[in-house]
């Protein structure tokens, strides 16, 4: 349910923080607390000023656990955090291997939230790969650093992320989808002005 989900999100937020305090990397066990990470797309109801009664004790949980620059955060990430099943992400990586994808390439994730699609890619692809994330909530790139810590993560906007161009062999992920603009000067209005546009035109350009 949405609430054990909510549950699942508590518990990988306290082993976040738990970890940052010690200063130290995740264990196995503490990897898969992580990894149940979902965000929060399909649960606003926890910041709601005046949540139902049966997201109360979750609503004042997930305030007491974070700050609130991290409780901001998360709330302006609810339209676009959501969940991609592990079947379509393998999916994904089947046809990246059809069309020749080799082990040791550099691959990108734009908007990567816990980077499911960099822990399903393929162990033949693994041997020498480069990784490199994109995540705009701090908390969500915070933890998918201590689950992928071989990886490059910026915990920033993609417009604010510097990345060459030409430079990776895929982008791979599930971008933000809506009828919303996005500031780049760098790039023409009509590619700004749909968050999935801009995402894909940015994405082509940083492919070699």
């Amino acid at each position: 349910t949405l609430r054990e989900k909510a549950h699942d999100n508590l518990a990988a937020i306290r082993t976040l923080k738990k970890l940052e305090g010690e200063n130290r990397d995740a264990t196995e066990e503490e990897k898969a607390l992580l990894a149940r990470y979902v965000g929060w797309g399909a649960m606003s109801a926890a910041f709601d000023w005046h949540p139902p009664p049966e997201w109360k004790p979750i609503a004042q949980a997930l305030r007491e656990s974070v700050t609130d620059e991290e409780y901001e955060s998360a709330r302006a990430s609810t339209p676009n955090a959501h969940f991609t099943s592990p079947l379509v992400i393998a999916a994904v990586w089947q046809a990246m291997q059809r069309l020749g994808l080799p082990k040791g390439a550099h691959v990108l994730e734009p908007s990567m939230g816990v980077g499911h699609f960099l822990g399903l890619m393929p162990e033949e692809l693994l041997p020498g790969s480069q990784r490199t994330g994109v995540e705009l909530d701090s908390l969500t790139a915070r933890i998918a650093g201590k689950l992928y810590p071989d990886s490059t993560i910026f915990a920033k906007g993609f417009e604010e992320t510097p990345l060459p161009d030409n430079y990776f062999d895929a982008v791979v992920g599930n971008v933000p989808f809506g009828d919303y603009a996005v500031h780049d000067p760098s790039y023409k209005r009509p590619l700004t002005r749909a968050i999935h546009d801009y995402f894909f035109a940015k994405s082509l350009d940083k492919l070699k």
